[in-house]
């Protein structure tokens, strides 16, 4: 008996700030036991790149980052959306075996409840503008920079807390665009600064 397919409504109003993208997402992995990560990207709509390039950044931030390969997976898919962002393609493409990959229902839902509180305080702090960012001068140039990291993020599977770190920086840079606020993007930069300084010392 195959899973039970999230349910999507086509009406839905596209994600405009990072708890809007969470509640997206949770209703996508409703009651599903494996989650396709099509189905994700799928649930943030057409003509939002920058909240499906949120997807995959959230989801190695969040407690799912512990399953193993997560990190080479998450850089993959981040590099795939980055790059398309930056070719300012109006739709996102991912090839069907990454389609097809699932993750667990339990632990992703267990996962979006636990990103609920962060996400109230980031929108708080930065509230989306009307419009949002998608075509800012910057957006191009964050999105260059997603590329770059997602490509390095395979590398950091070995080095312990640096691919959470990394994602957190693409989820900052990503929200940016969404929210149209870059200052989100500035201040993520000088934090992910300090962090990766700090745990190259400590190794």
């Amino acid at each position: 008996m195959s899973d039970p397919q999230p349910r999507r409504d086509p009406h839905a109003a596209h994600p405009a700030d990072l708890r809007s993208v969470v509640r997206h997402l949770h209703r996508a992995s409703r009651g599903a036991e494996r989650v396709a990560i099509g189905d994700l990207v799928d649930a943030m709509g057409p003509s939002s790149m920058a909240a499906v390039l949120l997807v995959p950044a959230l989801l190695l931030v969040s407690p799912l980052s512990g399953i193993p390969g997560a990190s080479i997976m998450g850089g993959i898919v981040i590099a795939l959306i980055a790059g398309q962002m930056v070719l300012r393609r109006s739709k996102v493409w991912l090839p069907d075996g990454l389609r097809r990959r699932t993750l667990p229902g339990p632990a992703l839902r267990k996962a979006l409840v636990w990103l609920r509180r962060p996400a109230r305080r980031l929108d708080g702090i930065a509230p989306a503008r009307p419009g949002g960012g998608g075509q800012a001068w910057w957006s191009p140039a964050l999105a260059l920079l997603c590329l770059v990291l997602g490509l390095c993020m395979p590398v950091m599977e070995v080095i312990p807390f640096t691919s959470s770190i990394v994602a957190a920086l693409v989820s900052a840079c990503a929200l940016s665009m969404l929210t149209g606020r870059v200052r989100v993007a500035l201040v993520a930069l000088c934090l992910a600064g300090l962090a990766l300084a700090a745990v190259l010392w400590l190794l």
